[in-house]
């Protein structure tokens, strides 16, 4: 009997309706079924800004000397990678990827025909944290999700032009999970 048929088709994991992410345990996910992303926090991106991708394996042949023979390949998997723009400045997302510098900020007085009092404010490093985090992404329809046991990540701040709002550049790898035998990716379904 055939395990591949046109019922695979029934529901695609199309859109991403939300990403969750909960700290990085350091001994690894011991256990899929136990992860709880019910109170997780999530990350917002930029409509089709956010994507995910497996690098191509590369080869290398292994030959004998006679006839130039190949008798085996080395494969090399490729990287798993993620990004995303996440739009915004909020003091909560940037201290989630920056560390805090210096003392909080508390009165700067802004120029121009309306000027402006800024009331509060944070000064970071330039360089963003490395984030460790377990992920959940959610489909669209929420009938499938994919959960990456172990990914690292970091943001860049940009701002490209004035239509659209300044965002964190979100990138990552996925890497593998520290708890053997549990496996370091999932997908799972309502």
């Amino acid at each position: 009997m055939a395990t591949l048929t046109a019922a695979m088709l029934d529901d695609l994991h199309r859109g991403c309706t939300a990403i969750s992410i909960l700290p990085y345990l350091s001994g690894g996910v011991t256990s899929f079924s136990s992860l709880d992303f019910s109170s997780a926090d999530q990350i917002f991106t930029l409509q089709d800004s956010f994507q995910i991708s497996k690098g191509d394996p590369s080869t290398t042949e292994i030959k004998v000397d006679q006839e130039q023979r190949t008798i085996d390949t080395d494969v090399e998997e490729g990287e798993w990678t993620l990004a995303g723009n996440i739009p915004s400045v909020a003091q909560a997302v940037l201290e989630y990827f920056y560390t805090k510098k210096g003392s909080t900020i508390t009165g700067v007085k802004g120029q121009g025909s309306s000027i402006a009092n800024y009331t509060s404010g944070q000064a970071y490093t330039s360089k963003s944290k490395e984030v460790e985090v377990t992920m959940l992404v959610e489909s669209a329809s929420k009938k499938t999700a994919i959960i990456f046991a172990h990914v690292k990540m970091s943001v860049g701040f940009t701002n490209d032009d004035n239509s659209t709002p300044a965002y964190l550049r979100m990138t990552g790898n996925i890497l593998a999970n520290t708890k053997d035998g549990v496996g370091d990716w999932a997908v799972v379904y309502a």
